[in-house]
């Protein structure tokens, strides 16, 4: 056997141990969070009710998982489960902690968000007011905002179709990244939103206030995830989140429709999400940030799995 024969397999085996090994750690994460999540509600006096569709959503995402490896073996399948699942249970763990962060009640920071907006020559009630003197842009701007979760679920479908499962991993792995950055940043310096501080509220679906103000004032008894809104403002996650799924379009035929959609997304958090400006420029820088943790990270794991892999055909 030629060493590019004996090469090729080996670097085939350290790439499928690279990602049982990002799943595992994602279990761990997951795990970790939950962990926090219990011990802090238990603590806070708060409870946390999954409801129905969480649950029946991800019995049926495992039961998929365990057909379509064991069953009927379906690499494209199985990964479309595992990928959907882990985001779930992420997503929800992290939504958790979000809640709880809030009841941290540290002091809000809305009077310096609006002040660096204006250090940069913009007016945020201005432009609010403006955008909605144009009501085709207003609606356009709110679908857009809108529109992450079917852009989620339809690009891990066209990735694991593709068998682009590697793709797949690093937009789980940003989301992830980014979130739990985005989180500490929230729970030590949690804003109201823009629409309370400049007086807006009823003229928007402030749909966050009742639960982000209950949380503050010590009221709320439990957390129902079916419920839950969205909490940060500063950084803009909605805005990170447009922007990792812009990255994690490219080379496929989703890049030129998800990226004009998602610069949308990107400017409707302002008027949409009553978000500042300052914040989304901090949801957007967070991205790179987590982009090379995430990197490090693979070369990390891909190592190691070749090092195992070569160590092991040495032996043989």
């Amino acid at each position: 056997m030629s060493s590019s024969e004996t090469v090729l397999p080996s670097v085939s085996a350290a790439r499928k141990q690279s990602a049982i090994t990002e799943a595992n750690a994602l279990w761990l994460i997951i795990g970790i969070m939950i962990a926090i999540d219990a011990v802090w509600a238990r603590l806070s006096g708060i409870g946390v009710s999954l409801g129905p569709a969480f649950v029946v959503g991800l019995t049926t995402l495992v039961a998929l998982y365990l057909i379509y490896t064991r069953l009927r073996p379906n690499r494209h399948i199985a990964q479309f489960a595992l990928t959907s699942m882990q985001l779930v249970a992420f997503t929800a763990a992290g939504t958790v902690v979000v809640y709880l962060t809030v009841t941290s009640k540290f002091p809000l920071i809305d009077r310096q968000l609006e002040t660096a907006d204006a250090a940069i020559g913009f007016n945020w009630l201005a432009y609010f007011d403006w955008v909605k003197d144009h009501p085709a842009l207003d609606r356009a701007l709110g679908i857009a905002y809108d529109s992450s979760i079917f852009e989620i679920f339809l690009l891990l479908v066209i990735l694991n179709v593709t068998g682009r499962f590697e793709q797949a991993r690093d937009f789980t792995w940003l989301f992830v990244l980014t979130l739990l950055i985005i989180i500490v940043f929230a729970w030590l310096f949690p804003a109201e939103s823009a629409w309370v501080h400049f007086g807006v509220v009823a003229r928007v679906d402030a749909y966050h206030l009742a639960d982000f103000t209950a949380l503050r004032a010590g009221q709320m008894k439990e957390i129902v995830l079916a419920k839950a809104n969205g909490l940060i403002t500063f950084p803009s996650f909605h805005a990170a989140l447009a922007l990792i799924l812009i990255i994690a379009t490219r080379r496929t035929f989703l890049f030129p429709i998800f990226l004009p959609v998602n610069v949308l997304m990107i400017v409707s958090a302002l008027t949409s999400g009553g978000h500042y400006l300052i914040d989304i420029f901090a949801g957007l820088a967070v991205v790179p940030v987590a982009a090379l943790i995430n990197q490090s990270l693979k070369r990390q794991t891909e190592a190691t799995g070749f090092e195992g892999r070569r160590r092991l055909d040495e032996a043989l």
